[in-house]
Order: structure tokens, then C-alpha cells, then sequence
């Protein structure tokens, strides 16, 4: 027998001192809930899945038969009737919808969350209803994407849109229309913001039907509901919206497909517009012109609220506006499985439901912002600055006198840190304001007043913790919080910026953030959470000291730089190249030269691994396991070789017949012309690795073996930027599948041919798994083609035609300097020892120990070091305050080659990867996150971008570079 319902308190109930006992979410019981939550979120995600409703869902799914609802028969009936029980458990459990108030509300399941309940809307609402004087929707710019996405409806079909700047502005613009206006204004608003936890709720839905009766009005309740009760009980049925959606998965963790869309039965008619039909949503329809269909359900014109508010139910056939939108088989395993979830949070609760997490996600919350505010810098500036929206004030409009008043916000926390100095009172205030040009605030250069939202999350995520950074799909949240205006989002386009990249910052003064991070609490968050996070940012993100102590060698450096130039020689130690992109290095043996090109070194970054059901290269920052492919440029034989532990050696021609064009050290050991123009550009500097579904892949999969000629190029997405590569084997093909798709891989699939030397399949074509690729192609670019680098005319060292690149990510030459590897390396054995002098045993040989960083973490061509002994030895990073080197033979004429530098290496998460295990490491990006953090960028930077000057005179001896080479520089 189900358990009796308990009303849910309304989100601004305090909790009290004398909880129950068996109350698992009581403060007395943190232990005891985290033992829990360890328990019922074996793996825990984002979102996470609870076990106990998985396990009942899919023992449902053994122990009886579900089948389409439509059907009629015994399988679909059932399923039917479990989802209508669904229904109305939605509306009762999560809504606090009273019995006697249910007929008021009809439950649509979307198939899209929150955002495709929007889009049904937009699809279902009249939008060519002619009213020159009122706009067809009005909404708050603090909204998520999916909410201000409704406004392409009206634009297209020539109707006004409003945008409003604060809540207060809306109720004025409602109170000004006309209580009679047909067809009505849709106001659409978040109950809460899903980047900063402000809420509006439902109160706001009553002020502005005060203000226009005839308004209507759509919340989105994605970010409430998923902790908190939208109490749609609590409020009279003239003042509630009259749609309403939600995402399941925010709330449980799975389903994660399904969605839900509240609408009010008096307010259904209006969403009947729509001139798509499917099936289950007609009686009739005719099969020739003129065409014509009859509707299985048709509501009532205009319903009126009497109907509604009264206790006799209105006539359901008129109002069923689920038959309606849901054309198609509903999602009903989805459904079944929300069931299930709903007994388990009822369960778990005692009956309360979402009331019991909001009040367990509140105190977390209150916990949270407690000791983010008690920190403090060094010089007792403040560390964390909590962000707000909806900025509340007095509607001044004659209709509406009541000031907006935000309830308590929700358990989502937007925040930015500050960075060590005392900011003026005004930042500290800045929760929403936008309007206040950058001079009031008083900042010059936001960058070095803040950290960076991308340094932040990278350095959590290597350290366990994952956050949400950026404009969080909440544009005028994060443009309002610091300040920027639509004249400087126009030129952040123009500059190239997107979503999704890596920049941090604006590219022109006063270098507004580009936007914040998120922490999100929900069921399954802790105590212990809310402590951990706190110790990480106390960590790396709180000065401890007003100047950090120069090391020895620093105040050598800053010696040096401050005396006459000098003139100064080093060794090359290492000389590395990267066949295969994002895969292991190839280092050139000591004696052996490598022939230098313009683009790079010859055959570097000259392949990729791209996936054949995306088409986007794959990266090691996705897929670490290919640190462990090492494969290797054999001159000699003209063949590409390729190892990889456990697999036999693909051997593969580095020119394939019909390939008369390929660039080759026959032919052109310069690689690609240096004049060459019109190169297809590479992805901005921040771009890592983009978030689209690789879409721009196209033309057939079809594979170059190696007696056939090369294919027709086919684009790929290259970091968010298309372009066009060619096939090379597949029997290379099925390698790198087989290595990279362990789990699902047959070891039969694979044998080697020694006659032939290459790999062939059997035809099988290996599963995707959760941790692969999936079927993986090897592809190169196109006979003589080129990138062009990103430094183009950035000073004198790049004028000229562009610079040329195969697939490197920025620039054709990396070097790294051993005197910078020695400094980051004695860095972080000082973080291992002042993690062991703050244990408990101060005991510093219990200090732990992290692996030495090698030069490979940073995937250099050159490594320099080891200077003469004659002279005042190399401080670290000499290699920032170089102009121009040379690379030569000692004593050979005519061996020395010039290169420039270009500008500092942004590094990214790839150095967060153990190269010779393949696993995910703290080190060295925790380390260099706290000390190579650039003062004007926020970026942490470690090596140098390098250019090669290709001689102006044609010689005959192929230009080359080797180990223990002499590099001479000026300081």
C-alpha cells in the first residue's frame, strides 16, 4: 500500500533544531547520509543514477510486458494505465498538486527534457495572430538559451519580441498591455537561474497575471525542480502560469531522455496550432487533395476559468492536450521508469519527497557560502565573490507597486575568485548590475584581479572535482554579472570567439571575464563534498604569502635580464617529432639529423586518427590510451611503423603508389611551399577539442590500401574546424580500432602477415565501447596541402606569406628548455613537501612522491639545455626573453639554420597525461596552474612557438637538425 502523502514545507521553511530521527537528511545524520549515498551511488556522475530504482526498473522490465500504449493490446493497456498512474504522480509528488486540484493540469512527456517541452510550445503556439500593438513574447534576458530560443518563432513570422533587463521591467511592460489583447502576450521566466541559484518561483507568476490578467505565462522549472517543490498547491488557480517544464534527469539521473510540460486546461487551446499531426492524434484523415484530418481530441475554444475552478471536473475530452503534443509512441519505458524513481524518492523521504532535499541541499548550500566568505588572501583581501540575478527593485508602473522579492536562492552556486590585492567595493557588489560601464567598477584589467573560470575547472577536474564554467547556456547571466553589453559580445564574434572554447577572457580592455563557475548540490551531495571543495580552493587559489620566495635559479634570471645582452650557447638534447597526432613522440636518435620543412618537422603531425561514425580527429585529451601508440618514421625504409603493446607491428609506406604529388625527402624534403597561399585556418588559440558532432564529415568511409590510389578528400573536424583529409589503409584502420576499442575487440579479428608486413581483418566489425572510439580511421592531409599557423603577422619573425602547418595544433615548432623542466620540477617537490609539513606526523620523508616530468609531457620537436660551463649558467624560462636562435654543426659551414620565436604555449589538459601509462595525472598542470599562470591572460603557458627561416638561395643539401647540435641565442 503506497505510503500516505505528506505536503511538501514551502522552500523558505528553516530547518529546525529538533529534526526527527528518522529523518535521514537531519544534520545529526551527515555520516549516515554519506554512507548512503556511497552505497546507492556506486559511480557516482553527473548527473548521478541512483541503484535502487534501476535495479526495480529493470526488474520490471524482466517480470512483465510492456508494449506501445496505443495498442490495444493487454501489454499496451497496462502500460497505459502505469502511465497515467505517472501522470498524476507527478503532478501530486513533484508539484504538490492537491487531489482536488489535478483536473486543473494536463502532464505532457517530452522526449527532450525541459528544452524540447519549450520547443513544443513554440511549434503549438499561434505566432501569425496579427496585433501590431503587443509583443508575442516577452521575456528575461537572465534565461537559459533553450528559453530565449523561443523567441525565433515570433521573429520569423515578423512579430515583436521583448528582452527584458530585470523583472521589474517585464511587470511594467505587462501592466501597459491591454487587459482585453487577443491573442494574448506568452511572458516566459526561469523559476530559478541555472547559473547562480536566484530565484523568482512562483510569486513572480502572480504579479505579473496581477498586472495583465490576460497574460500567459511559461516557467521554466529545469533548475527549481530538480532539489525543490514548485509548489503549484499553494497557489490560487487564477495567479498560477499556465505552462509549466521540468527535466527528469535533473532530479533523478535517469531517465535522462524524458521531460515533463505542465499546461493549464483552461490555457490548452492555445497550443493547438500546430499543422503536424502523427500518430494516436487524429480519428480520421483523407488520402488525396483535398487533404483533410479530424483531430482525435479537440479542446474547447476558450475554456473558461469557472470550469476550471470549480469542483466538478471539466469535460476531459476537450482538454486532454497530452493526446495532442505527443504525436508518436510516447517515450513509455522512460515513463515506466520515472515510476519507479518517484516510489524510491517517496521511499527514501518518508513521504516528503523534494521538500526533504531542499532542505538538506539548503543547509549544504548555507555551509558552502559560509566558509567560501571566511577566506582570505594574504593581505586579507577576499578570495570569493558570489553571484546574483533578477535583480530586484520597485515596478514603478502605476498597475504594480510590489517590489520583486527573490525567494532564498537555490542549491546552485555562481562564483567567481579573486586573485590576491583589494578590489573596490563596487566588484563586491556586482551581483546582475550590467548597466555600470567598466570605469566604476574601478578595474583596468579584469585579468589580473580574477582567476580564470578555465584555469579553475581544469585544476578541479584534475583533482577529482567536476565543475560547470563558462556562460553555462546563460548568456545574460554572465554578460549582466560583469558588465558587457551587446556592442562587446558583436566583438568577441568578430574576434573569433565562441561557446564552448577555451578563452577566458575578452580580447580588449578592461578584459571582462567571459564567464563564471558553477557548483551544483543536489540528493546525492555530502558534508564531505562541500569540505573538499573548500580545501581545494584554500589550497591553490588562497595567497598565503604576500610575494612567493624566489627559487635560486629565479634570482639568477632576474639578475641576468637586468645586465648587458649576452650572447649565449646551449645544446640540443632532444629532437622529437609526432607521426600520428595526439599518439606518442619519436625521438631522433643522438648522430641521426631530421630533415626540417617550413610547416615542421618533416612527416610531424603528418597523420591523424579520426573517428568513421563522427568524422572528428580524436585527441589523447579524450582518449589517453593513445599516449600508448607509439609509432615512428623509418627513412630508410620510407615506411611509417607503428607499436603499440600487445598488437603486432603495422608497418605502412610512407608513399603510396600514384602518389607522384606527395611531398616526400626525395622530392621536397622543404615540405609544403612557404608561399603557398589560401590555407584553410586552424581552429583560435583557447580551441582544444570542439563539442559538435564532427558534422562536417561527409563522403564516403571507403579506405586507401596500399596498391590503390588515394581517395578523394572528405572533411573532418579538426578542433572545431573542418578540414579535408584523405584515407590511408584499412588495415591501419582496423589496428587502431582493435588497440583503442580494447574491451570490445576479438584478438582473432587480427593476424599478421609477415610477407606483406600490414594487418588485415576479418570482416568483424568490433562494438563501440564505453571507454573507445569506436571504428577508427587513419587519415593524412592531402598531397602538398597546408594549415596556416596562428602568429601571422604577429611582429617582424612572422611577416611574410603564412606560415605553413600540417596538423599541429598552433605552430610548426615547439621548444621546451631542460632549465624550465629543472625549475617545474623542484616546484612541485616543494608542493609534495609542504603537503607532508601540514600532515598531521609532520614527518617530511612520508612526503608523496610524483614521477619526474619529462620533456614528452609537453610534446616539444626541441628540448635545449645544458649550457657551456665557461659562463653564468641558463636561468629558467631564458627561452621567454629570446629573440631569435640558431641551430648548427660546430665548426660546419653552411649547417646553421635561424628560428624565431612566436609566443609563450598555452597548455590544455593533454599535459595532464601520463605518457608512458596513458593515465589521467594531477601533475604537471596542478603545478604550473599555480606558478606559470600569465598576469595579463590568466593562461598558463609553459614553452615556446617557433618558426624556422627557410633559406632564401635553393641548396642542394637537404636543411636538417640533429641531437647535441649547438644552439646559440641572445639574452
Amino acid at each position: 500500500m503506497p505510503r500516505p502523502r505528506t505536503r511538501s514545507p514551502p522552500p523558505t521553511r528553516s530547518l529546525s533544531a529538533d529534526s526527527p530521527d528518522n529523518d535521514l537528511y537531519a544534520p545529526d545524520r551527515d555520516a549516515e547520509h554519506a554512507a548512503w549515498v556511497a552505497r546507492e551511488y556506486t559511480a557516482l556522475k553527473a548527473p548521478p543514477a541512483p541503484a535502487a530504482p534501476l535495479a526495480a526498473f529493470a526488474s520490471s522490465l524482466q517480470s512483465q510486458l510492456l508494449s506501445n500504449p496505443h495498442s490495444s493490446t493487454t501489454a499496451g493497456v497496462q502500460t497505459a494505465l502505469v502511465i497515467d498512474r505517472t501522470r498524476t504522480r507527478v503532478l501530486q509528488d513533484l508539484f504538490n498538486v492537491p487531489d482536488d486540484r489535478l483536473a486543473e493540469w494536463d502532464v505532457v512527456f517530452t522526449h527532450g527534457g525541459a528544452t524540447q517541452g519549450i520547443k513544443m510550445i513554440g511549434d503549438s503556439w499561434d505566432w501569425d495572430a496579427e496585433n501590431e500593438e503587443t509583443a508575442a513574447l516577452e521575456y528575461l534576458v537572465e534565461s537559459h538559451t533553450s528559453l530565449v530560443g523561443l523567441r525565433g518563432y515570433p521573429l520569423a513570422r515578423g512579430r515583436r519580441v521583448k528582452a527584458h533587463q530585470t523583472p521589474s521591467a517585464l511587470l511594467q511592460s505587462a501592466a501597459a498591455q491591454s487587459r482585453s489583447a487577443s491573442p494574448p502576450t506568452l511572458y516566459a521566466y526561469p523559476a530559478q537561474c541555472n547559473a547562480t541559484g536566484a530565484r523568482l518561483g512562483l510569486r513572480y507568476a502572480a504579479q505579473i497575471k496581477h498586472a495583465n490578467s490576460n497574460a500567459k505565462i511559461l516557467v521554466d522549472a529545469a533548475a527549481y525542480s530538480s532539489t525543490s517543490v514548485l509548489d503549484l498547491g499553494a497557489i490560487p488557480a487564477e495567479e498560477a502560469p499556465d505552462f509549466v517544464v521540468a527535466s527528469i534527469y535533473k532530479i533523478f539521473g535517469f531517465p535522462t531522455s524524458l521531460g515533463v510540460l505542465l499546461v493549464r486546461r483552461a490555457s490548452a487551446h492555445l497550443l493547438t496550432h500546430s499543422p503536424y499531426f502523427g500518430g494516436g492524434t487524429i480519428s480520421s484523415l483523407s488520402l488525396s487533395t483535398p487533404f483533410s484530418h479530424v483531430p482525435r481530441v479537440r479542446p474547447s475554444s476558450s475554456p473558461s476559468e469557472a470550469s476550471i475552478s470549480t469542483s466538478s471536473a471539466p469535460d476531459a475530452s476537450k482538454t486532454d492536450i497530452h493526446t495532442i503534443l505527443e504525436a508518436g509512441t510516447p517515450p513509455f519505458l522512460e515513463i515506466v521508469a520515472l515510476s519507479h524513481a518517484l516510489d524510491w524518492l517517496d521511499e527514501i523521504t518518508e513521504g516528503e519527497a523534494l521538500g526533504a532535499v531542499s532542505r538538506r541541499t539548503k543547509r549544504l548550500r548555507d555551509a558552502l557560502v559560509s566558509q567560501l566568505q571566511a577566506l582570505r588572501h594574504a593581505d586579507g583581501s577576499e578570495v570569493f565573490v558570489e553571484h546574483s540575478a533578477f535583480r530586484a527593485g520597485l515596478a514603478e508602473g502605476p498597475e504594480t507597486t510590489d517590489a520583486v522579492v527573490l525567494e532564498e536562492p537555490g542549491p546552485i552556486l555562481g562564483f567567481s575568485l579573486r586573485l590576491s590585492g583589494q578590489l573596490p567595493p563596487k566588484v563586491t557588489a556586482c551581483h546582475g548590475d550590467g548597466n555600470e560601464p567598466s570605469a566604476r567598477h574601478g578595474i583596468a584589467d579584469y585579468r589580473t584581479a580574477f582567476v580564470g573560470h578555465v584555469a579553475l575547472s581544469r585544476l578541479a577536474l584534475v583533482n577529482g572535482i567536476a565543475l560547470r564554467s563558462g556562460g553555462l547556456c546563460n548568456t545574460g547571466a554572465w554578460t549582466r554579472i560583469w558588465g558587457m553589453g551587446d556592442a562587446e559580445l558583436c566583438e568577441l564574434e568578430k574576434s573569433g570567439r565562441k561557446c564552448w572554447d577555451e578563452e577566458e577572457f575578452a580580447p580588449f580592455a578592461p578584459y571582462r571575464p567571459l564567464g563564471i563557475t558553477r557548483v551544483s548540490l543536489g540528493l546525492a551531495s555530502t558534508m564531505a563534498d562541500v569540505s573538499a571543495f573548500v580545501s581545494f580552493v584554500k589550497k591553490f587559489f588562497v595567497q598565503t604569502s604576500v610575494h612567493r620566495p624566489l627559487l635560486p635559479s629565479e634570482s639568477t634570471s632576474s639578475q641576468e635580464h637586468t645586465s648587458a645582452t649576452h650572447v649565449r650557447k646551449a645544446q640540443l638534447t632532444e629532437v622529437m617529432l609526432y607521426p600520428i597526432k595526439s599518439c606518442a613522440a619519436q625521438s631522433v636518435p643522438e648522430g641521426s639529423s631530421w630533415p626540417l620543412t617550413s610547416a615542421g618537422l618533416l612527416y610531424d603531425r603528418e597523420y591523424m586518427l579520426v573517428s568513421a561514425s563522427t568524422g572528428r580527429a580524436l585527441s589523447q585529451k579524450r582518449y589517453p590510451r593513445m599516449a600508448l601508440i607509439r609509432p615512428r618514421i623509418d627513412l630508410d625504409r620510407g615506411e611509417l611503423v607503428v607499436e603499440a603493446k600487445g598488437m603486432p607491428a603495422l608497418r605502412l609506406p610512407l608513399v603510396l603508389e600514384s602518389d607522384d604529388n606527395f611531398c616526400h625527402v626525395a622530392s621536397t624534403a622543404a615540405g609544403a611551399d612557404s608561399t603557398e597561399s589560401g590555407f584553410p585556418p586552424t581552429p583560435p588559440l583557447s580551441e582544444e577539442e570542439s563539442s559538435d558532432s564532427g558534422s562536417g564529415a561527409g563522403g564516403p568511409n571507403t579506405r586507401t590500401t596500399r596498391s590503390s590510389p588515394p581517395q578523394q578528400p572528405q572533411m573532418t573536424n579538426l578542433c572545431g574546424s573542418s578540414v579535408a583529409s584523405i584515407g590511408v589503409s584499412a588495415a591501419a584502420d582496423a589496428w587502431f580500432t582493435a588497440f583503442l576499442n580494447p574491451a570490445s575487440s576479438s584478438s582473432s579479428a587480427l593476424t599478421s602477415d609477415s610477407s606483406t608486413k600490414s594487418t588485415t581483418t576479418h570482416g568483424s566489425i568490433p562494438r563501440r565501447d564505453a571507454a573507445g572510439p569506436g571504428p577508427v580511421e587513419l587519415h593524412r592531409l592531402p598531397n602538398g596541402s597546408a594549415r596556416h599557423a596562428h602568429f601571422d603577422g604577429l611582429g617582424a619573425a612572422a611577416a611574410g606569406p603564412p606560415l605553413p602547418l600540417r596538423l599541429s595544433n598552433e605552430s610548426p615548432f615547439l621548444l621546451v628548455s631542460e632549465e624550465s623542466l629543472g625549475a617545474l620540477n623542484e616546484w612541485i617537490s616543494e608542493g609534495n613537501d609542504t603537503v607532508a609539513r601540514s600532515s598531521s606526523t609532520g614527518d617530511v620523508s612520508r612526503a608523496p612522491t610524483s614521477p619526474r616530468v619529462r620533456a614528452h609531457s609537453f610534446r616539444p620537436n626541441l628540448v635545449v639545455g645544458n649550457g657551456d660551463s665557461t659562463s653564468i649558467p641558463l636561468a629558467p624560462f631564458w627561452e621567454e626573453h629570446i629573440d631569435q636562435f640558431s641551430i648548427s654543426r660546430d665548426g660546419l659551414d653552411g649547417s646553421s639554420q635561424s628560428f624565431s620565436p612566436l609566443g609563450k604555449c598555452r597548455r590544455c589538459l593533454m599535459v595532464a597525461i601520463d605518457q608512458n601509462t596513458g593515465e589521467r595525472t594531477a601533475e604537471p598542470l596542478q603545478t604550473l596552474t599555480q606558478h606559470k599562470k600569465a598576469a595579463d591572460t590568466g593562461r598558463v603557458e609553459f614553452g615556446m612557438h617557433c618558426m624556422w627561416h627557410e633559406p632564401a638561395a635553393a641548396t642542394e643539401s637537404v636543411a636538417s637538425i640533429s641531437v647535441g647540435d649547438l644552439v646559440t641565442f641572445t639574452l
